[in-house]
């Protein structure tokens, strides 16, 4: 087993599969072919292929494999292999894709490495590189374990069923789990499959020598505010009103802001961060900001959409008399210095809008040229993101400016709508008709691991880190139409089937192998971990649930 994950793993980086290129398209190529190359797929070539991403600007597809068995009880086995990019590593970036190189190793001894980073690297218990851990090292064990379930399967020994379905796009949008839906639901359709577990090999974090095994992964939601201000110059401070001080009052009283965070069972989900906030000039002038925009991520465990987008319509509006207010104050005192000013008062009428609204309004006064110009703006935002000149986030950010410039509104307003990508919490103990079976799964893997390697696994409800499991299940109901009329992207650009979601039901878990700081130049998998504990420990999972 050890041999044939290492010799899988260094396959796999190699490729140097980048999020967002081509390069997946190589890797689901080599899975296909892995899988094809099985005696029992060249007698049952119907139960595996590669589902092509709709509309892929980069051409990806989704490769599957389904081992039938003696029942149609179901173990998902998934995981992502696109990869992070690797600038970090400077030099040594080649050999970071070769596994257990000697010569990485070598070279990072003269990065600035902490002490534990350096200890982990002088004691040989540790495979260095981009994606050992994050997370293709989990992906050769699936792998490894496939190939001899296949062998059963070939035999007429299997237990239960067994699907595959590595994805590409983890690491930017998810399109390659969001497409796997399509496949999870096609093939439960056609073979009355029983989905019972999908275990994600993502790095397992360990703290203080106990492994944290999820049951749940988090939600993510990136609201995107767009605020128009009052234009003037720069010497009429008085006489306009700047979108960046609007915009930077909603950042201040959202980024990191406990409001926003969920509790459950005494974990909390962390709070906003704003990823981009700034003023939408073009160039150069001496005139105040008439606009700005940003957008932020907004994690959860149980809030929806509409219970995020009501906060925050509330803090925009907040935001917008507080600023005002302070204008207005400012001016009265500015008033007792300078001699000219006539102004009785500074004052402007709050106004926030979400983009949805917007839609609606211009819809009913002017249909058919609105939805004329719409399909114009979408295809334009659409043709950006394909392209990779712009983000689904910047793009959003477009459109809804077009929208408001479209609409002829002069006055001042905050603009509330939502980008891709949309991540929904989900728990594996909440999955209608299946409840308690993450914990069930836990339980097993705790057992096993104490009673086998003496390793201790605790319980966690959420994993912060966010991932595809957010598209196994819908655990979190909320009102689908308000999120797809709030968001522009929403359609042919973005999509997700939130009724195939619903109709697999996959209770699902992550745990891989023991990784640390994947994303940076000391990325590593535990060599004992990788070869040892969690293939064994995910083979007895595997058995164990085809018989709850």
């Amino acid at each position: 087993m050890e041999e044939r994950i290492r010799e899988i793993l260094a396959k796999l980086l190699s490729v140097r599969s980048l999020t967002c290129s081509e390069a997946e398209r190589t890797q689901a190529e080599w899975f296909t072919d892995f899988f094809k190359a099985m005696p029992y797929f060249q007698k049952h070539p119907e139960e595996t292929g590669a589902y092509e991403i709709p509309d892929d600007p980069y051409g990806r597809s989704v490769p599957y494999a389904l081992l039938r068995g003696k029942k149609t009880d179901t173990v998902v086995l998934s995981g992502h292999f696109d990869i992070v990019s690797s600038e970090e590593y400077g030099a040594a970036e080649d050999y970071a894709y070769r596994l257990g190189s000697v010569e990485l190793e070598r070279m990072l001894r003269d990065f600035p490495l902490t002490e534990e980073q350096r200890a982990d690297l002088e004691s040989g218990e540790w495979l260095w590189g981009r994606g050992v851990a994050d997370m293709q090292g989990g992906l050769a064990i699936h792998a490894a374990l496939f190939e001899e379930y296949a062998r059963q399967a070939e035999a007429g020994t299997l237990g239960g069923s067994i699907l595959f379905v590595p994805v590409p796009d983890e690491e930017s949008y998810s399109a390659g789990m969001r497409s796997a839906v399509e496949v999870f639901r096609m093939l439960q359709s056609r073979y009355g499959l029983n989905y019972k577990l999908m275990i994600d090999p993502e790095p397992t974090r360990e703290v203080d020598g106990t492994l944290v095994l999820p049951l749940g992964s988090v939600g993510k939601v990136m609201p995107t505010v767009l605020v128009q201000g009052k234009k003037a110059h720069a010497g009429k401070y008085y006489e306009g009103l700047s979108a960046v001080s609007l915009l930077a009052e909603i950042h201040l009283r959202t980024n990191g802001s406990l409001e926003f965070c969920d509790v459950f069972e005494n974990e909390a989900s962390v709070p906003p961060t704003w990823a981009s906030l700034r003023d939408r000039k073009r160039g150069y002038d001496v005139s105040i900001p008439h606009r700005a925009c940003g957008y932020f991520t907004v994690l959860s465990f149980s809030s929806t959409p509409e219970d995020i987008e009501r906060k925050l319509r509330q803090i925009c509006a907040e935001a917008f008399t507080a600023q005002v207010e302070k204008m207005d104050g400012d001016y009265r005192r500015f008033k007792t210095m300078n001699r000219s000013e006539r102004l009785e008062q500074i004052y402007y009428e709050p106004c926030v809008m979400s983009f949805r609204e917007l839609c609606a309004l211009l819809r009913e006064r002017d249909g058919d040229g609105f939805e004329k110009f719409f399909a114009a703006a979408y295809a334009r935002a659409t043709a950006e993101v394909d392209s990779g000149r712009m983000s689904y986030p910047d793009a959003t950010v477009n459109i809804m400016e077009e929208t408001l410039n479209y609409s002829g509104i002069q006055y001042p307003i905050t603009l509330i709508g939502f980008a891709p990508p949309y991540y929904p919490p989900v728990h594996s103990d909440q999955v209608a008709g299946k409840e308690g079976y993450g914990t069930m799964a836990l339980q097993f893997v705790a057992e096993f691991s104490k009673r086998e390697y003496g390793q201790s696994i605790v319980p966690e409800n959420y994993f912060n880190g966010i991932s595809d499991l957010s598209y196994s299940a819908l655990t979190a109901p909320f009102d689908y139409a308000s999120l797809s009329g709030n968001m522009p992207l929403w359609g042919d650009a973005y999509r997700i089937n939130f009724e195939a979601m619903k109709s697999i039901a996959i209770p699902s878990v992550i745990y891989g192998p023991v990784g640390k700081e994947y994303h940076t130049y000391a990325e590593r998998v535990n060599k004992h971990s990788l070869f040892h504990v969690i293939p064994a420990a995910t083979r007895a999972l595997i058995e164990y649930m085809w018989t709850v």
